[in-house]
């Protein structure tokens, strides 16, 4: 559950972000998106370990939804960053998504 709660709060942080640099075109704050959805994929990774542990005793039924709701926070937080990426292209020109120096 708490891996969850951590996932909601940073999904919510990372479309606040995305809201932000869509009204500020600001293509620096736009870039940070990227690193701030580290913390998510690495939520998500730990999810798995979890999952394929020996220990985990809550059947299939449970795994697919763990797996499923992880990977619905991990996609969130993916949007999230394309968001920023096109703001720092519309910014600036530059595909790559990078802010510019």
């Amino acid at each position: 559950m708490a891996y969850f709660a951590e996932m909601g709060r940073l999904a919510v942080k990372l479309g606040n972000s995305a809201q932000e640099v869509v009204l500020s075109a600001d293509p620096r704050r736009a870039a940070q998106i990227r690193r701030e959805d580290d913390a998510m994929d690495e939520l998500h990774g730990h999810l798995f370990t979890v999952l394929m542990d020996h220990e985990w005793k809550h059947g299939v039924a449970a795994a697919v939804d763990v797996t499923l709701l992880g990977r619905y926070y991990e996609r969130f937080a993916d949007h999230a960053v394309e968001v920023g990426r096109r703001v720092v292209f519309q910014a600036t020109g530059d595909s790559s998504g990078l802010a510019p120096r």
